[in-house]
């Protein structure tokens, strides 16, 4: 696991939350499981989609790929659930938050030529000013590269789903390499604002539970 620092000449929408730890990624690269590890290790964990009661929801019954709003609800309130938990003190970890709508609408964009990406970062850009949603502390992105993830998947892949194939995995990959090189086109502000929080990188291909232990450590440095 390896952790930089941000460039520091930006000027942000948003002020990284110190305590928020959010995993993010390649799908298939580890991610769930090492979130499951922690939640068993008795360290605070957010689900990829929760229900109101701050518990997560199964694959199965995830919103459909084309049902925007429900996605995008799933992100606000994980960022509600993630403030309610951070006011408490300690460590919060997140299996993905809300940079995942941008990664699926980047990896997407030739089928729309852009249009949901720009709607996203828009809407992304409206609610980190307003505080509805949050930036990380850090962000701990899992990279794997997709034919493996496609390999690791072949059991669960969800029907019409665009990261069923090569082509939107290889632009997912990208993205997650620098998702404020890949914003920056779109909304610079955005951009800058990605620069900020310390970010750890991962491989897919690592050890669980050093991946798991390396988690744990993120959460006591200061």
């Amino acid at each position: 696991m390896t952790a930089s620092l941000p460039c520091s000449d930006t000027v942000p929408l948003a002020v990284p939350r110190d305590g928020l730890i959010v995993l993010e990624g390649m799908p298939g690269a580890g991610k769930t499981t090492a979130a499951g590890t922690l939640a068993t290790r008795g360290l605070p964990v957010l689900g990829e989609y929760t229900d109101h009661a701050d518990a997560t929801i199964a694959i199965s019954a995830h919103p459909p790929v084309d049902d925007d709003d429900a996605h995008q609800q799933n992100w606000l309130r994980k960022t509600a659930q993630c403030t309610a938990r951070l006011a408490r003190g300690g460590t919060v970890y997140v299996d993905r938050d809300w940079l995942s709508s941008l990664s699926y609408a980047y990896s997407t964009a030739a089928a729309d030529g852009g249009t949901l990406l720009r709607h996203r970062v828009a809407w992304a850009a409206s609610r980190l000013r307003d505080g509805s949603l949050l930036l990380p502390g850090i962000y701990v992105v899992f990279d794997l590269d997709p034919a493996t993830s496609l390999d690791r998947r072949a059991s669960r892949l969800r029907p019409g789903h665009p990261w069923n194939h090569p082509g939107s995995l290889r632009r997912l990959r990208d993205f997650y390499t620098c998702p404020s090189r890949a914003l920056d086109p779109i909304h610079p502000g955005l951009a800058q604002a990605l620069w900020q929080p310390r970010r750890a990188d991962i491989s897919g291909l690592s050890d669980p539970h050093q991946i798991a232990d390396g988690l744990a450590e993120l959460g006591v440095k200061p």
